[in-house]
């Protein structure tokens, strides 16, 4: 494809803010909260079981210590296939010093060792180096002890250790728990509360849920990650959740615009502070950025800077998933100079893919490279677990506002014509963790995951990119 060229404009374009309303309408419009996933087994055919979790904490035992080195020129992992390293798992809470009273609950998934075990006394991902079992002062996480003081001129603090999960479940050494709403969530199949992490260094994706959605929204997503070796944090955005959502206070859209970049960058800022212990297993050079629909928009963004959030320079790589980019001026667009990778649903009637990833294909001439996955029959939710989130309607404790909206966007989203869910989690994975292995970490051995997929799953996706 023919390259263009064009020249960004130093400044954000005047007409940005009332751009930006249209996030009212576009945003507002999607139906029901992109959530977690289901509880008790999930609905009929669900790509995952709970009960598989024993299963796959017995063969975590059996593995090697580490996964073997590849070869730099040779093909990485199939990121179709869960990665050669187990997943830990941890929720923490980040204090953005910048901004009193903001709170960022945020999830941990990150290469661990294979024992897939708790070990007392070490220092797991993301937090200050306590070793409380379900918080540092009590089962309910902190109670307001003193933390590490923040890096000067950063915005979060470092981690600190929050509750597992409730009456028991997620505890360390357990399957992660994955909560809907309150004590009704699921468990993983994969991840292990506390495992113990694995020895050195590892690229940082952040990741940012959609419009009323939830950080583990697409914990499949967040696992296949950690799985091919990335320490991956998904925050809550407070006042863009489905539990605000449900409750009615939800923090206005424009707002939000702003609000969410700056999570981001107090996530990182958390991550990779000096006072942190958690920073020597991050590299700084290697820092993503992935999101779900306004989440999207918020990957997009990030790197570049959009109203009163500045840019964050750390950030070397993004990607779009349903992303709500439409309301961006093409100047904004020509601003950003990190590899893009943009995946679509060709039946998202929230999102349209032509008005959002197609239009900003077009616009990001200065984003080398920059790519596109249509993935055909996908709408909106299917890159989310609300297929299997379904399951869980029933339960106690789901506020009824909240489960019509589970129910609804179950209804559009999980059966024919309709992509099949683990197809759709399988190429958000596929081309994710390939994208981001080769552009972030670079690996070129990953490259032949990036071209149309063949033989049965060639009707599934179309790619097009730009070097």
């Amino acid at each position: 494809m023919t390259r263009r060229t064009a020249t960004p404009s130093a400044r954000r374009p005047a007409a940005l803010p009332v751009v930006l309303l249209a996030l009212l309408a576009l945003l507002g419009c999607v139906v029901g909260p992109a959530a977690p996933a289901s509880a008790g087994g999930g609905p009929p055919g669900s790509d995952r079981d709970p009960r598989a979790a024993a299963a796959a904490t017995a063969a975590a035992a059996a593995a090697p210590a580490d996964p073997p080195p590849v070869a730099a020129d040779a093909a990485g992992p199939d990121p179709d296939l869960p990665g050669p390293w187990q997943i830990g798992y941890r929720t923490v809470r980040i204090v953005d010093s910048s901004r009193p009273g903001r709170v960022l609950v945020t999830s941990l998934w990150y290469p661990a060792r294979p024992d897939a075990s708790a070990a007392p006394g070490t220092p797991l991902p993301g937090t200050s180096g306590t070793s409380g079992v379900n918080g540092v002062n009590g089962t309910n996480g902190p109670s307001g002890g003193p933390r590490a003081a923040t890096e000067s001129g950063a915005g979060g603090a470092c981690p600190e250790v929050a509750a597992a999960g409730p009456a028991g479940l997620g505890g360390p050494g357990r399957p992660a728990f994955y909560p809907l709403v309150g004590n009704v969530g699921f468990p993983s199949a994969s991840a292990v509360t506390d495992a113990a992490p694995a020895p050195g260094r590892f690229a940082l994706v952040v990741f940012s849920h959609g419009s009323a959605g939830s950080r583990v929204q697409s914990a499949y997503l967040m696992e296949a990650l950690a799985s091919h070796g990335f320490l991956v944090a998904a925050p809550d955005h407070p006042g863009d959740t489905m539990t605000d959502a449900a409750a009615g206070r939800e923090e206005r859209q424009l707002a939000l615009a702003t609000d969410r970049p700056r999570d981001v960058s107090a996530v990182i800022d958390a991550l990779t502070a000096r006072s942190c212990l958690v920073a020597s297993r991050v590299r700084r050079d290697e820092i993503g950025v992935v999101g779900f629909s306004f989440g999207g928009f918020t990957a997009v963004v990030s790197s570049i800077g959009v109203l009163s959030a500045p840019a964050d320079r750390r950030i070397r790589a993004s990607v779009g998933i349903a992303a709500a980019t439409s309301p961006l001026p093409a100047a904004s667009l020509a601003q950003v100079r990190v590899p893009t990778l943009l995946i679509g649903g060709t039946r998202d009637v929230n999102v349209p893919i032509a008005r959002n990833v197609d239009r900003a294909f077009n616009l990001l001439v200065d984003s080398h490279p920059r790519m596109t996955v249509a993935v055909t029959g996908a709408v909106h939710n299917s890159f989310t677990e609300i297929c299997r989130q379904a399951g869980l309607l029933g339960a106690a404790g789901i506020p009824a506002v909240l489960g019509m909206q589970v129910a609804l966007t179950s209804a559009a989203t999980c059966w024919w014509p309709r992509i099949a869910p683990a197809d759709a989690h399988r190429l958000a994975d596929r081309y994710t963790v390939a994208f981001l292995a080769l552009h972030l970490r670079g690996e070129p051995g990953y490259a032949r995951y990036l071209t149309s997929p063949e033989a049965g799953d060639a009707r599934l996706a179309t790619v097009r990119s730009s070097p």
